[in-house]
């Protein structure tokens, strides 16, 4: 589901840069973008019914790769454009988990963190020179997925996830390095919805919540139309 919503969000973005009007040309741009990404760590200590579980995860640097359509609005307020986005995140995480229904039984995690989003941005250009510094943020909709196992437990796969609300800041500047091309250095804080993750482990009733939450240090490509 997630590879075909990723792949209709993208043809809808490509349609639109085609269809920009003649009299639009130089406004429109798009934008490819890549680096690494970030995770907190997760933990949390549920209990219900007398059940209890702990789970306590530690991310591993992944990565970041998004795509976009945007433009100029500089006609109506010069430095200010729009943008839809389309990204992908991934992280690898390991950790431990335990469980206890009263007999106690504990083993390693090993599952990868991933988010799938759709968003619509603003961003604010300061022309200075040679680059362009550039602050903003943008709201949408994420899918997010937990994949990999409980190892030792009797129910061993981790396949949860959740879509919804997500949102996201981010800085950096824009270097012309050709008439229609910009070389651009940022950083992103993205954070999208949390994920319930329930015991591994027998009748046990407890279950917690993965938040999502993510930094990440970026470079870009983006090609004037």
């Amino acid at each position: 589901m997630k590879t075909r919503i990723t792949l209709l969000a993208t043809t809808a973005l490509a349609a639109l840069a085609l269809a920009a009007p003649a009299n639009a040309a130089g406004s429109w741009y798009v934008s490819l973008t890549g680096g690494g990404n970030w995770q907190n760590d997760e933990d949390f200590f549920a209990t219900a019914a007398g059940d209890t579980f702990t789970f306590d995860s530690n991310s591993d640097t992944g990565f970041v790769i998004a795509g976009a359509v945007g433009y100029n609005l500089t006609s109506v307020a010069p430095g200010l454009r729009v943008e839809a986005e389309v990204s992908y995140r991934q992280n690898s995480n390991d950790g431990t988990w335990l469980t206890s229904t009263g007999l106690t039984s504990s083993g390693p995690l090993d599952f990868d963190h991933q988010a799938t989003a759709v968003m619509a941005n603003v961003w604010y250009d300061f022309d200075i020179g040679g680059f362009r510094p550039y602050l903003g943020g943008g709201i949408g909709w994420a899918d997010v997925e937990l994949d990999g196992t409980f190892v030792g437990g009797t129910l061993p796969t981790l396949d949860v996830s959740d879509d919804g609300f997500a949102w996201q800041l981010g800085a950096g500047v824009n270097f012309q390095v050709s008439p229609n091309v910009q070389l651009g250095v940022g950083y992103r804080y993205f954070q999208a919805p949390e994920v319930t993750v329930f015991a591994p482990f027998g009748p046990n009733a407890s279950s917690g919540e993965v938040e999502y939450e993510s930094h990440a240090a970026v470079l870009s490509l983006t090609f004037g139309m």
